[in-house]
């Protein structure tokens, strides 16, 4: 079951990456391996060095979402999925992908197996707006 989740998360990502790439350059915090057609308008983001070394990715930064090292609205999209509930202080993070990007996606299942959700339905709604949802996931748009 496990992987036919991963493979909608993917899906799903790569279908919003689709759409937004019109718009730009693109952050991909959290980003493993890199799972978006390679463009050199994405860069990636993971604090896993291992990760980074396979990451497909041209352009990618180690660093900690929660400290993300790049100036203000340096990227037209920042695009998330799946790593803020991995992270201690996600409304920090949150802030950071904010501050750097001049939109914000969150890719977030609605649960997750054997525990709670990292957010409660009034963060979501504190956070943004779901765009859609399918499989049980969100795909939240935050507002700046």
């Amino acid at each position: 079951m496990r992987y036919g989740i991963d493979k909608c998360y993917q899906f799903l990502k790569r279908a919003l990456l689709q759409a937004i790439l019109v718009h730009g350059s693109v952050l991909d915090v959290g980003c493993g391996k890199g799972s978006f057609p390679l463009s050199r308008d994405i860069v990636g983001v993971d604090v896993d060095k291992n990760l980074l070394l396979y990451c497909l990715y041209e352009f990618k930064v180690r660093a900690d979402a929660r400290y993300l090292p790049f100036k203000d609205k340096s990227f037209d999209v920042v695009l998330e999925m799946g790593c803020l509930p991995y992270i201690k202080d996600w409304a920090k993070a949150l802030n950071e992908m904010k501050r750097v990007g001049r939109r914000v996606y969150l890719i977030e299942p609605l649960r997750r197996k054997g525990r709670r959700h990292w957010f409660s339905f009034s963060d979501l709604i504190k956070m943004g707006f779901p765009v859609f949802f399918i499989l049980r996931t969100f795909v939240i748009k935050v507002k700046n």
